[in-house]
């Protein structure tokens, strides 16, 4: 199962969106660091004119250099996208925990429709055994045709489920060769079944919601609000504009120094608007991570519950029902021989443990799949 779940995350095509994802914001972070370009303005005045100012004998001549102090702007503005980028990687493990999961679940289940195979030929087996004894019974003039038809069309059925669990198997193998990226490749499934998952500790795996992706996306997405809001009152700050440069007076031949300071003017609460709908925002998420927390909590109890009463049906189908049918069926094979038990009556027994060996295959997938699941809610590892 850990070579399933690398090849998926190392070649899922959904997560290399992640990886082009990265790319933007890294672009959209240079943007951000990148101040405003100063500007240089050259001023003509007193020229063109009349009289005295015929000509260029009275200009004046000014080129100035003219910036913006923005370092606060800048260091919000970064802070913000910075922010994005702890989302980005929340999102990501969101994805890889579910296509973890997945992969793991087609694993269990394609391990699961291999041991369907193997219940389903041996059915074959013993439907062949069936006709050999009816066969047997038949020479000595103990048993009917009717009894061979039945016996021959049981094990056409037989036969016709071991070609249905062999498309089967084809199918979910392609499907889960497909998760990364190399569908209908020929591979060999190596698992056990019966290496059961122990049940964790109810107390120890709510702990764990916490840890869940999905809950800290909302915490992550509370600290990009609080940055927006942060950017959004720095920008309500007046930004300062200087210029400075010199003048050139054509009339005396000299030259001056000359600054300029621009402050805009107005009310500091132009963003009051956005901070707080930012502020609300934060609300929102907060209550929407409540509202995931106990979902999830509900989610967990409930998975752990399931488990216990799966572990009880392995218990009581493999250490009971199934040793008793398998009992019992020797039995009646006996008593059959003997004239002692019809086919309908021995045909029955054999289907009751036909049903109990899949239910069986049954609960092993259930408590497979309820542990892969707990592990995907409590953001924990899908390797094992």
């Amino acid at each position: 199962m850990s070579d399933v779940v690398s090849l998926t995350l190392n070649n899922h095509p959904a997560l290399q969106v992640f990886v082009e994802q990265k790319a933007v914001l890294e672009g959209r972070l240079k943007q951000a660091a990148t101040a405003q370009r100063p500007q240089i303005g050259l001023t003509v005045e007193d020229a063109l004119g009349t009289g005295n100012y015929s000509a260029l004998k009275s200009t004046q001549t000014t080129l100035t250099y003219s910036w913006i102090l923005e370092h606060e702007q800048i260091k919000s503005r970064v802070y913000a996208i910075q922010s994005e980028s702890g989302k980005l990687l929340l999102d990501q493990e969101i994805k890889a925990l579910d296509l973890s999961a997945v992969a793991a679940r087609q694993f269990i289940e394609v391990l699961v429709k291999m041991e369907r195979l193997t219940l389903n030929k041996l059915a074959v087996k013993q439907a062949k055994e069936v006709i050999k004894a009816i066969d047997e019974r038949l020479a000595a003039g103990k048993s009917s045709v009717i009894e061979r038809k039945l016996a021959e069309a049981e094990l056409l059925r037989r036969e016709l489920a071991v070609e249905d669990s062999e498309h089967d198997i084809k199918a979910s193998k392609y499907q889960l060769s497909a998760l990364w990226g190399q569908p209908d490749t020929d591979f060999t499934l190596t698992g056990n079944l019966l290496d059961l998952p122990p049940i964790p500790a109810t107390r120890d795996y709510v702990k764990r919601l916490t840890e869940n992706p999905g809950v800290q996306r909302f915490a992550s997405a509370q600290r990009i609000a609080q940055s927006q809001i942060e950017k959004a009152r720095i920008e309500a700050h007046p930004q300062w504009q200087f210029s400075a440069g010199l003048r050139r007076y054509e009339a005396s031949d000299d030259f001056g120094f000359v600054a300029e300071v621009s402050i805009p003017w107005g009310s500091k609460d132009y963003n009051a608007g956005t901070v707080a709908a930012l502020q609300a925002k934060q609300a929102v998420l907060d209550s929407q991570q409540t509202a995931l927390l106990q979902q999830l909590d509900a989610q967990l109890y409930v998975l752990l519950h399931e488990m216990k009463h799966s572990y009880h049906v392995i218990q009581t189908v493999d250490n009971h029902i199934v040793p008793t049918l398998e009992s019992a069926l020797q039995e009646a094979r006996q008593a059959f021989e003997k004239g002692q038990l019809s086919y309908s009556q021995w045909s029955e027994l054999r289907r009751e443990l036909l049903g109990a060996q899949s239910q069986l295959l049954d609960a092993y997938l259930s408590l497979h799949l309820q542990h892969i699941e707990i592990q995907r809610l409590t953001g924990t590892s899908l390797s094992q």
